[in-house]
């Protein structure tokens, strides 16, 4: 004799699907903004934007012993950025490393500094301040 079939555990295969899916939405958004927090994603290295090709072009301003037009644009856009929102770490370590670049540590300095207090974890932040410190003890013995 057999023994009567075993009802059936489980969720409907449709609903079990529907479930899977969800969840997996809700785990890849979490998971995405977790990404963007811990890296403090905002923006790119040129601003909110892509650079345009006036910011590539060359001038006399750079002969002349001036900064580039392309480096003083994205400085002012730097900083507009910050004046909107001065919590905008990515602006602000950005900020320190154009002062860096051209051995203004002193500038660059309180931008590095800035951007630490917002995110404690930004490692392009935590490298500038080193090396814009390490560059002013040495701008000091010479």
């Amino acid at each position: 004799m057999q023994s009567p079939p075993s009802p059936r555990r489980g969720l409907p295969a449709p609903l079990a699907i529907g479930l899977f899916v969800a969840f997996a939405a809700v785990l890849l958004l979490v998971t995405g903004d977790f990404v963007v927090k811990g890296f403090d994603v905002r923006g790119s290295v040129f601003g909110a934007g892509g650079p345009s090709m006036q910011q590539n072009a060359g001038s006399a301003a750079a002969v002349q012993g001036g900064p580039p037009p392309a480096v003083m644009l994205q400085v002012s856009q730097l900083k507009a950025r910050i004046a909107k929102d001065p919590h905008d770490g990515v602006a602000l370590t950005q900020l320190g490393d154009l002062y860096l670049a051209s051995s203004q540590f002193a500038r660059a300095i309180p931008y590095y500094e800035r951007a630490l207090v917002i995110n404690k974890g930004n490692v392009a932040a935590k490298t500038g301040l080193e090396q814009a410190r390490i560059g002013l003890a040495q701008a000091a013995k010479e």
